[in-house]
């Protein structure tokens, strides 16, 4: 029935718990790294690397500004085994090798929503690449998608957090990175307790559900290549105006120490605040024209 997951996934379980499972991907030409080889240096700057991270409250976003490894991206690729290094690749479906196994994982993600009622096609769907050195540590954070990430090489320690538990990412949190891209995110040990921790191995993937903080730790035999697929779904995309909404209604409030109720709680007319969204953005985008300032959001700044 799918073309690269298998067949036994349970749509229901989606965007609600992560959970792991099979992909049918292995061998897959696109993911071998001799291709890789030749369409990293291609894309250009939407290959960013760095030194492999060990901290898991590390700013993410900054690695490849703040923790450069002095080599080019020709050298980390061929030396990756042992310098200690770390690559994300944006979009590699611009690239004619991933156009079919975009199009594959897209088609699959449709079937999936569906079955649950989440819509009928993914929407801002984006493939990523990692590749990654022995024991390299992706540190803690969140993504504004809903994700599937399949292992095609190596082993690692996946790490992930149910989406809309207070204990792990407060809604201040949720809500400033889903309007204006501030993800430096708080690391405690004890949140630990709440993970559900996945020993990830080539040709398993895992779901990682909408909003679900996550970390990754490579094992230490063998360089870890990996690739995800981010997405939206109806729901997730009603979630992702809310909260950008709710972004904004705090910042105005906050001077009449007053607050919006978190979004996805009793009370927080996600609704009304979703439907908000394309009016507010609408407004600030007429004003970015007349000051000739480019409004990405409806907030200050994306």
């Amino acid at each position: 029935m799918y073309a690269c997951f298998a067949d036994s996934i349970q749509p229901d379980k989606l965007d609600k718990t992560p959970f792991q499972f099979e992909h049918k991907l292995m061998g897959h030409p696109a993911l071998e790294l001799s291709n890789l080889a030749q369409v990293l240096p291609a894309l250009g700057e939407r290959v960013m690397y760095s030194k492999g991270m060990a901290q898991l409250g590390a700013n993410f976003d900054r690695a490849h500004i703040d923790h450069q490894n002095g080599l080019s991206i020709e050298e980390t690729i061929d030396q990756i085994l042992t310098t200690q290094s770390y690559v994300a690749v944006r979009g590699p479906e611009n690239h004619a090798s991933f156009k079919d196994l975009h199009r594959s994982m897209c088609d699959d993600i449709a079937r999936l929503m569906k079955r649950n009622g989440s819509g009928t096609l993914p929407t801002d769907a984006e493939m990523w690449l990692f590749i990654a050195s022995p024991n390299a540590v992706t540190p803690f954070h969140f993504d504004r998608f809903s994700n599937f990430l399949l292992q095609f090489r190596g082993s690692k320690q996946v790490a992930v957090f149910e989406p809309w538990n207070d204990e792990v990412i407060a809604p201040t949190q949720y809500e400033a990175y889903t309007a204006r891209s501030d993800r430096q995110m708080h690391w405690d040990d004890r949140m630990d307790r709440h993970a559900h921790k996945f020993n990830f191995q080539a040709g398993q993937a895992i779901h990682i559900p909408f909003l679900g903080g996550h970390y990754v730790k490579n094992g230490p035999e063998d360089v870890s290549i990996s690739m995800a697929i981010f997405y939206h779904t109806d729901v997730t995309r009603r979630f992702r105006q809310a909260l950008i909404i709710n972004d904004l209604l705090r910042r105005r409030l906050s001077r009449f120490g007053l607050a919006p109720s978190a979004v996805n709680s009793a009370g927080s007319m996600d609704g009304l605040k979703s439907g908000l969204y394309p009016i507010v953005k609408g407004i600030a985008n007429l004003k970015g024209r007349l000051t000739g300032a480019k409004a990405d959001d409806a907030s200050e700044g994306y």
